[in-house]
């Protein structure tokens, strides 16, 4: 049985235009500002705003950092779901009554060798020295029991389908919720900001445009991959 990713890879190059473009703007809006002819109360309110402004700001680096490595782990997943393929089509050429014992030991060999390599997968996905996957997951993914796949069990090898599957599923879900998550931040920005329009070299205006089309394209990226979950 072959298993179909519900989830498209997120390292396209354009959804990580968009999301520069969205770190960009929030730079853009973050930097010190020129405020000359204004009054105390205004550097005041200003100094507010910055401190909602970095905070805000802050959270959706944070956010990035979470797409970040769910784009790790979807590649991962993908690779991984490469090797239970071919696990797949070794153990249903293994049932064939007219392999003799020579053939069945290559299989048998190959399958061991294919079950290594995905193993090797999920321990390398890694993000700044954190594993992805397992128990100390950065992002709550949990372990694929891979070595509990057999080429002499039918049933273990839809195990292993099903929690790929639903590990792919768990990816979709907290990518969809980081995206949520970034598009709530930028609209706080753009209204803490937009009675402040006047107190950055580049009219606020712009940098809260700039945002907001950077966001539009990390919104359309997410959308995009969570259609192909049908």
């Amino acid at each position: 049985m072959q298993i179909s990713s519900i989830t498209n890879n997120f390292t396209s190059t354009v959804a990580n235009q968009h999301k520069t473009g969205v770190e960009q703007a929030l730079s853009k809006i973050t930097a010190t500002r020129e405020l000359s002819g204004k009054d105390g109360a205004n550097l005041i309110n200003a100094d507010m705003l910055n401190l909602q402004i970095n905070s805000m700001t802050q959270q959706v680096q944070n956010e990035n950092a979470t797409i970040s490595m769910l784009q790790i782990a979807d590649g991962a997943l993908k690779g991984i779901q490469d090797g239970a393929n071919r696990l797949n089509e070794l153990q249903i050429a293994s049932n064939s009554a007219a392999l003799n014992n020579s053939q069945r030991a290559m299989l048998t060999e190959e399958f061991s060798s294919t079950r290594h390599a995905m193993n090797n997968i999920m321990e390398q996905a890694t993000y700044n020295g954190k594993s992805l996957f397992g128990s100390d997951s950065a992002i709550g993914l949990g372990q694929l029991n891979i070595n509990e796949s057999s080429i002499e069990s039918e049933e273990s090898m839809d195990v292993l389908t099903n929690q790929i599957e639903s590990m792919f599923s768990d990816v979709g879900s907290a990518s969809q919720k980081a995206e949520v998550g970034i598009n709530n931040l930028l609209a706080g920005i753009s209204s803490a900001t937009s009675s402040f329009s006047g107190v950055s070299e580049t009219p606020m205006s712009q940098n809260i445009n700039q945002l907001s089309q950077s966001s539009t394209g990390v919104t359309a990226s997410v959308i995009a991959q969570s259609h192909n979950t049908a």
